[in-house]
C-alpha cells in the first residue's frame, strides 16, 4: 500500500517530469530520471547503513524527494541552461 509520502513523492515527481519535458524533451525527462534514481539509491544506502528498517527507507526516499530533490530541480530548471 502507497502511503501518503510516497504518492506526494509521485506527484511532486511527475509534475517534475512535465517541467523536466517542456524545457528538455526527452533528454531532459531521462537526465532526471537518472538523477533520481542514482541520489534515491544514495539515500537508500545512508539509510540502511545507519541501520533503519526497510520500511523507514521509502519514506527517507520520499521525504527526501519532496523537501529537497524537487525543488532543487524546479529552480535549476526555471534558471534555464547556463544561469546556474
Amino acid at each position: 500500500m502507497e502511503s501518503t509520502n510516497e504518492a506526494i513523492a509521485w506527484e511532486a515527481l511527475k509534475s517534475l517530469g512535465d517541467t523536466a519535458l517542456a524545457r528538455g524533451g526527452i533528454q531532459g525527462v531521462l537526465q532526471m530520471f537518472v538523477s533520481v534514481l542514482t541520489s534515491a539509491e544514495q539515500v537508500a544506502r545512508e539509510c540502511d547503513d545507519e541501520g533503519h528498517p526497510e520500511a523507514m527507507i521509502s519514506d527517507a526516499i520520499s521525504t527526501w524527494i519532496t523537501s529537497t530533490y524537487v525543488p532543487e530541480m524546479q529552480q535549476e530548471l526555471s534558471n534555464g541552461p547556463g544561469t546556474a
